[in-house]
């Protein structure tokens, strides 16, 4: 793994633990089902697709004051930002689709993947923000190449096979998932796939 990639995954967990402590209500934390707290991040459910990143998370109206008025000031330089200034645009594509505005991130997302067209993590990004802007064709896709890229990725084979569970087509997810089970028996995407297979 190379250096700069490092520095993107520790950034990105670092802002994702930043997000969920910010986003937590004052008083009471959130309160999760057994099933949600063992669903990793970025893995949709079938019932909807709710659970797409940031799905389950408070809504605007729980979201602190601090948080909204950092999310306006990344807004606002991104505003203004040279079109290959990408240095704030992820981070606050980010918290857009955590936010549940999956439109407002969708261009963000989209302008970081042309300037780093093979990144896998945002291309997972934008494959969510795509399934969640009713664009599914696009979310297929970018869900493709991703597997093209990294055929071993089984955050995309999940996905894939929830992507065909969410559009009705459960004989095509029970064949991605098996797939994925039968090759990566172990993995929690196996074992998430193994169990929404029980419910189609």
């Amino acid at each position: 793994m190379n250096v700069s990639r490092l520095y993107i995954i520790i950034g990105l967990v670092l802002v994702a633990v930043v997000v969920v402590v910010l986003l937590l209500p004052d008083g009471e934390p959130a309160q999760q089902t057994a099933e949600q707290a063992q669903m990793p991040p970025g893995h949709p459910d079938i019932d909807g697709m709710e659970d797409m990143p940031g799905a389950g998370q408070p809504g605007a109206g729980n979201v602190r004051s601090e948080f909204m008025e950092e999310f306006k000031r990344l807004g606002e330089k991104i505003a203004v930002q040279d079109e290959s200034d990408t240095s704030d645009v992820l981070v606050y594509a980010r918290m857009l689709l955590d936010a549940h505005q999956a439109k407002k991130s969708l261009p963000l997302f989209e302008r970081y993947h042309e300037a780093a067209p093979k990144n896998i993590p945002v291309m997972l990004d934008l494959s969510v923000a795509y399934f969640e802007t009713d664009r599914k064709d696009k979310a297929e896709e970018i869900t493709r190449e991703v597997l093209r890229l990294d055929p071993e990725n089984t955050t995309a084979r999940y996905n894939l096979g929830a992507l065909y569970a969410a559009t009705d087509q459960p004989e095509k997810a029970k064949e991605i998932w098996n797939e994925l089970i039968m090759k990566h028996p172990d993995s929690p995407d196996a074992a998430r796939a193994e169990e929404l297979m029980k419910r189609l």
